[in-house]
């Protein structure tokens, strides 16, 4: 089989097949497929792929991070075939060396910060969107997909059961990533409160989302802004600023994990945990007094 038959199946089976991916997935593998893929493998039969020029292949080139989309993409293409196909020939991408895609380390707003931001982001179109997302570490497709229907602000309950996203030059909305990230988190007082505020100086009806942008637009907003105030900060990263300061503030990690949506502590531990410079001193200060008070 060519290989662009192959991707024309392939592209077919996770659009409209049984195991669909959701549309923004595809738009990056469709992206993949056009600038990396077809101008290298186009035209060559699938079972003339060997493991040592796909190695030269992705040894080549110059972004470790357009290496690993073309991988990942190149190895979901050929094992898809392998498997509906049947074919019995070894896999050649298990003789591949992967690339490895640079670390982007996530930035983190101090207590202090994070307390500036919210005071000084009052006003702000996306600031009941933000403030829950800082408040209870939301993805930012969760986050801006919340309508206030999902926010009790008696409680302070937010039920978390949707994304939103953007491909292909539509909005749509999805489940939540994981089963686990189907999730109930609790605001704390000082948001419960301002989220009221929010909402009769709006005058917003139970179905209006919180964020009246879409998601990208949300983005640019929340990066610009802080961007204009000297900090390098994204969507994102309020996420991973929720997860650090919980930690710090001494809550269990298996709780962090639990507020996040992930699918176990690992997660939690490897992105907000590890290397926490002020988490290792709070426990220090505690372990000092522990050995000072048995004196």
């Amino acid at each position: 089989m060519l290989f662009e038959q192959a991707v024309y199946e392939y592209v077919d089976d996770k659009q409209f097949g049984r195991k669909r991916v959701r549309p923004n997935t595809m738009e990056g593998y469709l992206s993949a497929i056009k600038c990396h893929l077809m101008p290298k493998w186009q035209g060559r039969e699938m079972e003339s792929i060997g493991s040592d020029e796909l190695q030269e292949w992705l040894d080549g080139f110059e972004l470790p991070g357009a290496a690993d989309n073309a991988w990942k993409t190149f190895r979901q293409v050929y094992r898809w075939w392998l498997r509906a196909y049947r074919v019995r020939i070894y896999d050649e991408t298990q003789g591949v060396e992967p690339p490895t895609a640079p670390r982007r380390k996530p930035n983190a707003l101090t207590a202090r910060q994070a307390n500036e931001a919210m005071r000084d982001m009052r006003g702000q179109g996306f600031e009941a969107c933000a403030l829950v997302q800082l408040s209870c570490g939301l993805r930012p497709c969760e986050a801006v997909a919340l309508t206030w229907a999902d926010v009790n602000l008696s409680t302070g309950e937010v039920s978390v059961t949707k994304g939103l996203h953007e491909a292909f030059g539509e909005v749509y909305e999805s489940p939540t990533k994981t089963e686990k990230s189907t999730r109930t988190v609790v605001l704390p007082r000082y948001a419960v409160d301002r989220l009221r505020e929010l909402r009769r100086a709006g005058g917003a009806r139970r179905s209006d989302r919180l964020c009246p942008s879409a998601p990208s637009k949300y983005r640019r907003q929340v990066r610009s802004w802080f961007a204009k105030r000297g900090l390098k900060m994204c969507a994102q990263w309020l996420r991973h600023t929720f997860g650090t300061l919980s930690l710090q503030a001494g809550t269990p990690i298996e709780t962090v994990a639990l507020m996040l949506g992930h699918e176990g502590i690992s997660t939690a531990y490897e992105h907000y945990l590890v290397g926490n410079s002020a988490i290792m001193r709070d426990a220090q200060r505690a372990f000092g007094r522990l050995i000072l008070d048995a004196a």
